[in-house]
């Protein structure tokens, strides 16, 4: 059996994900990033950026369930390359890149760091908690297993106990979701960031994932993926009006718009989708 190491670097971000915003240089891959109030671009390595140590690790000595969600996350990167070029090539979602990103967006929303602090918030407290408990087991029976650790485990191994049934219940909610792609218009890329799923809850707040919520999540620089369920009643947004589960190439206006919206979604970095040397935004 192969033995894991104690301590692991696990990324907040993924780092396929990063590289179809980066660039390759002297044989590693690098990505062009400003911290919020710096001002100052700077480049860094994709393999150290947002890398932390064990921070998704389950409370457990038995070394597959301790590592169950980065071994989870490992898998559905190796499909991420494989989706974009699908999109680029077949200009539309195949059933397979569908499933691939009803798990990917969830997977990544919960590795960042803003999402993860607003869970935790709920967790801490016991009305909240019960309530997101209710919320994240709807469509899919526990049997109080996800309570009853936390109720005999540290506080501080809450947050990744509830993490994974949280996941599945967004894969579940996403399968209903539907999809849209967004093209870039030529010469312009999506940006990114450390909090790259950008939900509008459209000011229904009362769940984690409700029916009304449209998700933005820059999959590439080119492309972009819409999601929206269409049983909702706010259905005002035109973007829902373009083609499901194909391409759309997009104006400048609401392409400029949509990027402005995910840009000051960031937790603390803003990541570019071109190489810029080290400058400073202000002056």
């Amino acid at each position: 059996m192969k033995k894991h190491p104690e301590i692991q670097k696990q990324h907040r971000l993924s780092q396929v994900y990063l590289k179809k915003f980066g660039y390759e240089e002297n044989g590693e891959w690098m990505v062009s990033v400003m911290k919020l109030g710096s001002g100052m671009t700077e480049n860094v390595r994709i393999s150290e950026f947002t890398a932390e140590e064990n921070i998704f690790d389950l409370p457990f000595k038995d070394s597959e369930i301790k590592r169950h969600f980065e071994k989870l996350s490992g898998k559905l990167e190796n499909d991420y390359p494989r989706l974009i070029n699908n999109i680029g090539n077949q200009k539309r979602l195949t059933p397979k890149d569908k499933d691939l990103l009803n798990h990917f967006v969830p997977n990544i929303l919960c590795r960042t760091s803003h999402f993860r602090f607003f869970i935790n918030l709920l967790i801490e407290n016991m009305e909240t908690r019960k309530k997101l408990l209710n919320e994240i087991t709807l469509f899919k029976e526990d049997d109080g297993q996800t309570e009853f650790l936390l109720d005999i485990l540290k506080p501080e191994t809450h947050l990744n106990i509830v993490v994974g049934t949280l996941m599945n219940h967004l894969v579940y909610v996403f399968k209903r979701f539907k999809k849209i792609i967004l093209k870039s218009p030529d010469g312009y890329g999506w940006l990114t960031s450390d909090n790259p799923v950008f939900i509008d809850w459209q000011g229904k707040n009362e769940w984690i994932m409700p029916i009304e919520a449209e998700i933005y999540f820059p999959l590439s620089k080119q492309y972009c993926v819409f999601l929206f369920n269409e049983h909702s009643e706010l259905n005002s947004n035109i973007i829902r009006q373009l083609k499901i589960d194909k391409i759309n190439q997009i104006d400048f206006e609401t392409f400029d718009l949509l990027a402005n919206k995910i840009a000051r979604n960031l937790d603390e970095y803003l990541i570019f989708s071109e190489r810029y040397r080290p400058t400073n935004i202000r002056k």
